[in-house]
């Protein structure tokens, strides 16, 4: 039997930063992680935005930084292209597998344990509490348990937290070299036949050299991105693909309990939109951090103290969530026909440039605010009311007006 005052389990970047964060402020602090290094495998897209980054309190570094991304391409399914040129960098390309080395090294730095190659098999329940977690015939007891397992969470599922679960799609990228593609550019497709329920990319890592993948919510995800690499470069020989999940679904109802926080992709904290966990699952996982931190030295574990931690992510990021997830359910809906006669529509009006200017004002985090100038735009909103009609936009009005 161990002890610890506040154990992590899983040590992706969501479980790093709330560890690094609990340690800051002098507390035991214990992460175990299932695979016997850090960041490996490595299934993520690796985009993340310049001001995400710096929210999350990561330096950029040429350590972890593969490229600079500085606008995109968003294709229809009939290929008419939305392009958005921004005039600064808005966003990394990153190594995850580096990135999350170095935040384990600031939680080793900060007072963190890291225990590898360590699956926990179930929580230590007493009472309604959770009093720590087992597994490999170890039991490791804690006054307060973070659960940043990752998109499948079976531990919060084991307390009844996640029940059935939405918008868990397979994903699949790879690396590939001998292509053409603008430097600087990421690439959006979007359509039923490439990836129905979210969109392929195609990320520039400089020179010859991309990051392909999409996620669908039917379909094997594998044979699809072959499909489109096939039509987009003429490659026909791949690279090992990796996989991995996209969550669109939005948060799980409830993040807390005695003794227990979920985080992260286990939590449901990322974007609908894009599916990108990193910045907006690190920023809750910290103030879950402080939040254990808190209880340890107050001797209160509850789940009546906990709950401050849901609490500020509700009221900080809730409306983001919301936004975002009637977004991506507004696009769910769309049919590849009423894709194509948007794209077309904006080209044709002159909206190109009006979407790009918003864009480059905007957040790519934080989207809210994107979403809210471009309805109030009033020849944006009345060609999507054309063209999807009034009902079609109804939710997402609502979320962004009273949330």
């Amino acid at each position: 039997m161990s002890k610890t005052e506040v154990l992590v389990i899983g040590a992706g970047p969501a479980g790093l930063l709330a560890a690094r964060e609990a340690a800051l402020r002098g507390v035991d602090v214990l992460v175990l992680e299932e695979h016997r290094e850090v960041g490996v495998p490595n299934h993520c897209a690796g985009l993340l935005s310049v001001e995400g980054l710096k929210r999350i309190g990561v330096r950029p570094s040429s350590i972890f930084i593969q490229h600079e991304i500085r606008g995109g391409k968003v294709y229809s399914p009939d290929g008419t292209e939305i392009r958005v040129t921004c005039g600064r960098t808005r966003a990394y390309v990153v190594d995850r597998t580096r990135l999350d080395k170095m935040l384990s090294r600031e939680a080793v730095e900060a007072g963190v344990e890291i225990f590898k190659g360590f699956r926990v098999e179930s929580l230590l329940i007493k009472g309604s509490a959770v009093v720590g977690a087992q597994g490999q015939g170890r039991r490791i007891e804690a006054q307060v348990t973070i659960d940043a397992e990752g998109a499948t969470a079976p531990l919060a599922r084991s307390l009844g937290l996640v029940r059935k679960r939405y918008g868990v799609l397979p994903g699949v990228n790879c690396e590939v070299s001998g292509v053409e593609v603008e430097p600087h550019m990421v690439e959006v497709w979007l359509g039923r036949e490439i990836a129905p329920g979210f969109f392929a990319w195609v990320i520039p890592l400089g020179g010859d050299m991309a990051r392909c993948g999409l996620a669908c919510d039917y379909g094997e995800p594998t044979g699809r991105l072959r499909d489109f690499l096939e039509r987009r470069f003429g490659l026909k020989d791949l690279p090992p693909m990796r996989r991995g999940f996209v969550l669109t679904g939005g948060p799980i109802p409830r993040t807390y309990g005695d003794g227990f926080l979920v985080v992260g992709d286990a939590a449901g904290q990322t974007k609908a939109t894009t599916g990108g966990g990193v910045i907006l699952g690190g920023l809750c996982a910290m103030k879950a951090g402080e939040a254990a931190a808190e209880a340890v030295e107050r001797g209160d574990p509850s789940a009546r103290f906990l709950r401050r931690y849901e609490d500020w992510w509700r009221r900080e990021l809730g409306g983001e969530f919301s936004s975002m997830s009637s977004a991506r359910r507004l696009l769910n809906r769309l049919s590849d026909e009423t894709l194509n006669r948007l794209f077309a529509a904006f080209k044709r009006e002159g909206l190109e440039s009006v979407i790009g200017g918003l864009v480059e004002e905007g957040d790519m985090d934080l989207q809210k605010g994107f979403l809210t100038k471009a309805l109030r735009r009033t020849q944006v909103l009345r060609t999507l009311i054309r063209i999807l009609g009034r009902m079609a936009l109804s939710e997402l009005w609502r979320n962004l007006t009273f949330k």
